[in-house]
């Protein structure tokens, strides 16, 4: 397997959850936080868990 697709596949079931408010607005938030090993994927590439929500 491929790094590239073996990192599409740790992201794989990242779970994004949509909360939509009284006012309207959407929310969203991760459905169960990330692993270790997303977290140090996202980190290396100079991102973090705020690009899913």
């Amino acid at each position: 397997m491929k790094t590239g697709q073996a990192i599409f596949q740790l992201f794989q079931y990242v779970n994004v959850i949509l909360f939509k408010l009284p006012d309207g607005r959407i929310q969203r938030a991760l459905g169960k936080p990330l692993t270790y090993e997303q977290r140090r994927i996202l980190q290396g590439l100079g991102m973090d868990e705020s690009i899913y929500v």
